[in-house]
């Protein structure tokens, strides 16, 4: 994930819109998109009890399940849980198989050629979020004439150690983007909580099929063509990661995506200034973390080394000590988590390198970090 090495700012969002105090019949109707690819009927079951915890009137919501067309068996899983989930909803939930789910561009893309429904949200399939948070995106939309907003989403708070330190790892991303945003005066797509103006999505085109980090890849053409983003003040929360091989199996795929917008933006047709500004200090992030297991390694032959290697350690932990003060993370219960991120990082550093050689290869992997649905999950 980008953020090593970039300083942290204070998490304090610029958007603090509060929830439609409107009547029900006031409140726009809504599409919420949630791509599925190879999930357990737990997820399925998960994403339809978190519909029934918005705080929104159900009747304006269309919700759209988009499932992977190449397996029926999950199109058939997802549309037991739907029936299932359909009389305690009351709003309208369709399965919709798509031809293809990777990447979730493809699907998002496809589905977004029927709605006509003002504003969309996107959520990825075990996303919970606040349940007051699409009220508020939708105000935020509205009172500051946004074209979207997203919101904040990390592991769920607590348990084991794995869970802690990728925690640490989230809210030192989040640090680090804030300070992006801040600096460069523009509004980078952090988390799969976001919500658009459905005229934002046409102005601007669909997101890319070419890598796994379309958000980040629509929020650099947003940002050109002068669409105004924001966020809300509210978490969203996945599931728990508790194995290290599969939490830098996903760090790969993210890497990957960032380092190959980041060449692409750079080396392409020139950006306005603010938006690659944003680009070139994420992906300085990126090669700083590349360095950083290099420069330790031949430091232990080379003297000359020592210092750099030094300093770049000292460096990210100064920064990881700031995020940990910052009180906006005390409700994730990291504790241990904070000593342990550096080394973590430095393990992630791993995935960098795989990603790069993946880039350098054109290898398109899937790494897919959640067990598929014919797995046992128990």
């Amino acid at each position: 994930m980008t953020g090593f090495l970039l300083p942290n700012s204070r998490l304090a969002p610029r958007e603090r819109a509060h929830p439609s105090t409107g009547t029900p019949a006031a409140l726009p109707p809504v599409t919420v998109l949630v791509p599925f690819y190879r999930e357990t009927a737990a997820i399925l079951r998960r994403s339809a009890d978190m519909l029934g915890s918005l705080d929104y009137p159900h009747d304006r919501l269309s919700v759209r399940w988009l499932v992977d067309s190449r397996y029926p068996e999950d199109v058939a899983a997802a549309e037991d849980v739907a029936a299932a989930a359909r009389a305690g909803f009351g709003g309208e939930l369709r399965v919709v198989p798509v031809p293809s789910m990777t990447p979730k561009a493809k699907a998002l893309n496809h589905a977004l050629r029927e709605v006509d429904t003002p504003f969309v949200a996107v959520y990825d399939a075990d996303t919970v979020p606040d349940p007051h948070q699409l009220r508020q995106a939708v105000a935020a939309l509205d009172a500051r004439d946004l074209g979207v907003v997203d919101a904040i989403e990390l592991p769920e708070a607590g348990g084991d150690l794995v869970n802690r330190v990728t925690l640490a790892q989230s809210a030192a991303f989040f640090g680090a983007m804030e300070y992006v945003n801040r600096r460069t005066g523009m509004h980078m797509l952090l988390g799969s909580s976001v919500y658009f103006r459905r005229t934002a999505l046409s102005e601007v085109g669909p997101f890319s099929e070419d890598g796994v980090e379309e958000l980040y890849e629509w929020a650099v053409r947003a940002a050109a063509a002068g669409v105004r983003m924001g966020r809300v003040v509210s978490f969203s929360y996945g599931t728990r990661t508790s194995v290290v091989g599969p939490a830098l199996r996903q760090r790969t795929r993210w890497i990957r995506g960032q380092l190959d917008i980041g060449f692409r933006f750079l080396r392409g047709a020139p950006l306005p200034p603010r938006p690659r500004a944003a680009v070139a200090l994420m992906t300085l992030s990126l090669l700083g973390q590349l360095s950083v297991l290099p420069v330790t390694a031949a430091a232990v032959r080379c003297r000359a080394l020592r210092l750099p290697a030094a300093a770049l350690l000292l460096g990210e932990a100064l920064r990881v000590r700031s995020v940990s003060r910052d009180p906006v993370w005390e409700v994730l219960r990291v504790g241990s988590g904070w000593a342990l991120l550096l080394p973590f990082e430095l393990l992630e550093s791993t995935s960098a390198w795989r990603a790069v050689w993946e880039l350098a290869t054109g290898r398109d992997t899937w790494h897919k970090v959640r067990p598929e649905s014919g797995e046992d999950t128990t």
